[in-house]
């Protein structure tokens, strides 16, 4: 097997019997394998058998786990590229894998290439059980894709297959802390209020709190439906994840039915922030300077109230404090009422014992990043 490294320095390789292969940064690794993960720029590995398979399994498991991976994580990552090149070697004969850092740093991505027959019908190869003439394809496609973040494919008959993957590591604990205490009204059994809390690609969180119209059965269908389609659009814009969510209320429930809900989502980025909000959700920021003012637009999703939305952007300090509340919240509080040094759970719990009305479902999410 060739494996080779693109590096910014030839020194970063160490531990190792380094044969070079020509000019520049080009090596073949006959032996254990320990490199300056934080700038490497792309491994590429000719893929021909069953053992290049294994060993670019292990190379690529490897990596992840000098990135910071945890052994789940690691473990993921070495079925998805098993499955993945063990497809090019059975349908290509041969294939290449390519690995290199996310473009954040926060990640890796994979890259397969191979020049085989192609897939006649992409849509097809990735149900599960689906079977090609020379063995079963959609089965490795949905383990390696339920294994990544991301996951990709492009594939024309005569023109072989191309599929890219992406893995991104957690946020640090240390990093972000998050709050939560979310409460049904004592008068009905189940909580018409709902929430997210959703990290991705290693630097980024999608918040929100939403809030069925009504309480009771009527209104838990609709906050849990909303939540499915943000949770499946997650990576989409904030206005149209909310119109989804609309178009999709209305085409679900009878229209002679009440199902309509009112909903914040804010997605969290390294030094910005971006806000939708419909109806009487409320959201606080706290501990930036400049102050910033979020707001809540009048309306209803679900209903022909839905208002011309706007998608507000704000920059924002690394340190900062995000507090959303379902209307179940008296929002008259600030800074100076808050125990804001406290942990984020702490500072929910203390919103909610302080600040929760008589009656109505009642959500507190609290979103602390620390550095």
């Amino acid at each position: 097997m060739l494996i080779r490294f693109w590096l910014q320095s030839p020194s970063l390789v160490t531990n190792t019997h380094i044969s070079k292969l020509g000019l520049g940064n080009e090596f073949s690794l006959n032996t254990k394998r320990s490199i300056n993960i934080d700038r490497f720029e792309t491994v590429t590995i000719e893929i021909e058998n069953e053992q290049s398979t294994a060993e670019a399994r292990d190379v690529a498991s490897d990596i992840a786990s000098d990135l910071g991976f945890d052994k789940d994580d690691c473990a993921q990552v070495a079925l998805a590229v098993s499955e993945i090149v063990g497809n090019a070697v059975k349908h290509a004969g041969k294939g290449t894998l390519s690995i290199r850092l996310s473009a954040n740093k926060k990640g890796l991505e994979f890259f397969v290439r191979d020049n085989g027959q192609g897939v006649k019908s992409v849509k097809m190869a990735m149900q599960e059980g689906y079977s090609s003439k020379v063995g079963s394809l959609g089965v490795g496609l949905n383990a390696a894709q339920r294994a990544m973040d991301e996951f990709a494919i492009r594939s024309k008959p005569g023109m072989g297959t191309r599929i890219i993957m992406k893995k991104y590591l957690p946020i640090p604990e240390e990093e972000i802390e998050y709050g939560i205490i979310s409460l049904n009204d004592e008068r009905y059994t189940v909580n018409g209020d709902a929430f997210i809390i959703k990290e991705f690609e290693g630097d980024k969180v999608l918040l929100a709190v939403i809030d069925g119209t009504g309480n009771g059965l009527h209104a838990y269908e609709v906050a849990t439906f909303v939540k499915k389609i943000i949770n499946e659009n997650y990576r989409s814009d904030l206005v149209t994840i909310v119109k989804k969510c609309h178009r999709n209320i209305r085409k679900a429930f009878d229209i002679s039915l009440v199902r309509s809900c009112v909903l914040g989502i804010l997605l969290l980025k390294p030094r910005s922030l971006e806000y939708v909000g419909v109806g009487d959700t409320t959201i606080d920021v706290m501990g930036t300077s400049p102050k910033i003012h979020p707001i809540s637009q009048m309306g209803i999703v679900g209903d022909f109230r839905l208002p011309n939305l706007k998608l507000q952007k704000f920059r924002c300090r690394r340190k900062i404090i995000i507090i959303m509340c379902s209307d179940g919240i008296k929002s008259r509080f600030s800074e100076e009422d808050l125990p804001l040094d406290r942990d984020a759970q702490h500072i929910a719990n203390f919103i909610m014992e302080n600040y929760c009305r008589q009656y109505g479902d009642a959500t507190v999410l609290v979103a602390k990043r620390k550095r």
